[in-house]
């Protein structure tokens, strides 16, 4: 039998362990299984198989440019705080870089195109939640990484793994004694961090910044519909679900001008779901002018997107046209037999009224032609038609043409 190297030993401790561990469960894990390894040899190890540590360049196998979604054994690791790691999926974690910085050195980040992957609404503000910190006038507002522990109050750990990947949380604060909003970030794992310094929050979540205002250019409270909500009675340091808190009755409203405040703040990898989200909003009104804010707009806007996830959606007209059934799925016209053109368009069946993120598989999408998207997207006596109902109804019609004939 061939022997093992290292950082082979190390992703089968993690799969064994859970996919998720500690250095030291992975080092008692090892000593069990093959024998003692030195814990600071295996900590370079490890550092080396981890995609997002930044001390990974040292190592020969990582030091020329690639990206971490090629497969390469040495992208095993994704690291969620000092001395943890979990397995590895460019689909959770994005997709990080090696690569060579202005000063020509190998340096790692997370490469841009990952997150034009991934299209945000204001629909994903799900959660708001106050960082208030009395003794310093500010929180999180000097840091400069895209990525930073969101701490929690010790006594609300339950509450910590709360908000799911992908949704937003909207922070509050007072700035020097000012009502501010001043980031939407969002968690980028399931783990808990119970590394915090203060007693009082000793628990806290790994979040990536999507807008990040400054302590000298926030937005104020007062400025805003939220002006009106008393903070003091539901956040206390807890992240609270928006729909949950009973003074507020617009939330869609709240939403959509929270996030038309941060529009000059969004990161720069971000701003696509601020130029996307714009288009939608007036697609649907062009789709049905009847669609408002108020009246499920913002779920339309959010149907819409999930629609516009490029890589899912690739996948799916890959599939049909591999099986030779690139038509649509309601009128079967097919733009390659009329016109040589490998197009059709996606429609996600996920009924409208239901919110929430959640992963887009490829029996979720329907392959449509532009006009009988738009129908889908149109509102019949009240209701939007699945993809059965469109097609009986254009057979009635189709019939009663003949008969008129």
């Amino acid at each position: 039998m061939a022997k093992l190297n290292n950082w082979e030993k190390i992703k089968i401790a993690v799969d064994d362990l859970g996919g998720k561990a500690t250095y030291k469960e992975i080092e008692n894990y090892l000593l069990e299984k093959w024998g003692h390894i030195g814990y600071n040899t295996l900590a370079d190890q490890i550092q080396a198989v981890t995609v997002n540590h930044h001390s990974r360049i040292h190592y020969p196998e990582n030091s020329k440019p690639r990206l971490t979604n090629i497969g390469h054994r040495y992208d095993i690791l994704f690291t969620t705080g000092r001395g943890k790691v979990v397995k590895y999926d460019p689909q959770i974690h994005g997709v990080w870089e090696t690569y060579i910085n202005e000063n020509g050195k190998p340096a790692v980040k997370r490469h841009l195109s990952a997150d034009l992957q991934v299209l945000y609404t204001p629909l994903n503000i799900v959660w708001i939640k106050n960082v208030t910190n009395s003794e310093v006038q500010q929180a999180y507002l000097d840091i400069t990484d895209d990525n930073f522990i969101l701490n929690f109050p010790t006594k609300h750990k339950q509450n910590v793994l709360s908000p799911a990947i992908g949704e937003l949380i909207l922070v509050y604060q007072k700035v020097n004694g000012v009502a501010a909003f001043t980031h939407l970030v969002t968690p980028i794992d399931d783990n808990l961090d119970d590394k915090g310094i203060r007693p009082e929050y000793l628990y806290g979540r790994n979040v990536r910044v999507i807008a990040r205002t400054t302590a000298d250019d926030f937005i104020p409270v007062a400025s805003t519909m939220w002006a009106g909500i008393n903070f003091a009675g539901f956040s206390q340091g807890n992240a609270c679900k928006i729909d949950n808190i009973k003074q507020i009755t617009n939330a869609d409203e709240l939403r959509l001008e929270i996030w038309g405040k941060f529009a000059a703040y969004f990161l720069p990898e971000h701003l696509r779901s601020l130029t996307i989200t714009d288009a939608l909003l007036n697609e649907v009104q062009q789709t049905d002018s009847d669609v408002t804010v108020t009246e499920g707009g913002l779920k339309l806007v959010s149907h819409f997107a999930k629609e516009r996830n490029q890589r899912i959606v690739s996948q799916k007209k890959a599939g049909a046209l591999k099986s030779g059934l690139l038509h649509c799925e309601i009128c079967t016209f097919s733009f390659l037999k009329v016109f040589n053109a490998e197009f059709i368009e996606c429609h996600h069946l996920d009924p409208i009224a239901e919110g929430g993120v959640r992963e887009t598989k490829l029996e979720d999408l329907l392959l449509v032609c532009p006009n009988c998207h738009r129908m889908l997207h149109r509102k019949f006596d009240g209701k939007y038609l699945s993809q059965q109902e469109l097609k009986d109804r254009m057979m009635v019609l189709a019939t009663d043409i003949l008969i008129d004939d």
